[in-house]
């Protein structure tokens, strides 16, 4: 299966960025609702996988931030889906570890991060 686009992530972000930037250390694979008011609201909950509408599959970090890496709808598709972003996101975390950023690379992407204009305050 080929790799599908990672539809959680601004446009021009990879695994290995987001992986490096922000020292993921583990995936989570999460169940959730919707519970939008309107059609440009995107929010959603967590909830148990019966009462499931689609799955996000988030990259966690060492600071017990979970970034929101793919969503997945609840088909064999969306499974396959979710293997493959999975796959990528460990090999993405290995390959960091082997050569993690050093203090003064952490300090510029978290920096960087308060200036980002797509960041939620």
């Amino acid at each position: 299966m080929t790799m599908p686009s990672l539809n959680c992530l601004s446009e021009g972000e990879t695994l290995d960025g987001i992986v490096r930037r922000n020292c993921a250390i583990g995936v989570d694979l999460r169940f959730c609702h919707r519970v939008a008011v309107s059609g440009d609201d995107r929010d959603t909950i967590t909830c148990d996988p019966p009462e499931a509408e689609f799955a996000t599959l988030y990259a966690l970090t060492d600071l017990g931030e979970a970034i929101a890496i793919h969503d997945a709808e609840l088909t064999s598709a969306g499974a396959d889906e979710v293997a493959a972003v999975a796959r990528a996101l460990f090999v993405a975390i290995v390959n960091a570890r082997r050569d993690p950023p050093d203090a003064a690379q952490r300090h510029e992407a978290e920096q960087a991060a308060l200036i980002d204009p797509d960041r939620i305050e």
